[in-house]
């Protein structure tokens, strides 16, 4: 019997498929990596690091458990059973078939006025614990903010050698 060899050819068409999907795929990596460099969807200008944030996350790792401690536990503050409910309404303003701009300004409205309330009671708090450093403590915390501000977040120490 003769050897018959058989030639097996991947057709033209799965090429070109496999072409598309790697060109679809590097695009969206190159978005990716595009958004990611500017900072973000939002360039930078989201809620990441707020203005108050680099302020507490420079705190030491006790006094920033305080703060955080506060405002959970504080009952005056709407909860997240309350923020939820408040999305819900939201959710239901959105979908529903006419749109009513006074209800959902009166919605952003009140979800501002809990941030507010937030800041406010985390702000005192932190506050009570700056004015209670000494000032070689106030120094050294102010270190810590000029870090976590040029590094976008709380660094651990370096072990020195």
């Amino acid at each position: 019997m003769a050897d018959t060899q058989i030639e097996r050819r991947c057709p033209v068409w799965v090429k070109i498929l496999l072409g598309l999907s790697l060109a679809i795929n590097l695009g969206i990596a190159g978005l990716v990596g595009g958004i990611a460099l500017s900072g973000g969807p939002l360039g930078g200008k989201g809620p990441g690091m707020g203005y108050a944030m680099p302020y507490v996350l420079a705190l030491p790792q006790e006094d920033r458990r305080a703060v955080f401690g506060v405002v959970r536990g504080n009952r005056d503050l709407p909860g997240r059973g309350v923020r939820r409910a408040v999305y819900g309404e939201m959710v239901a303003l959105l979908k529903a078939d006419t749109f009513d701009r006074a209800a959902v300004t009166a919605i952003l409205e009140r979800q501002a006025r809990g941030v507010e309330q937030v800041q406010s009671v985390a702000q005192d708090e932190w506050l009570d614990r700056v004015a209670a450093m000494s000032d070689e403590e106030r120094r050294a915390y102010a270190e810590r903010v000029e870090e976590v501000v040029a590094k976008g977040g709380p660094r651990k120490p370096r072990k020195k050698d």
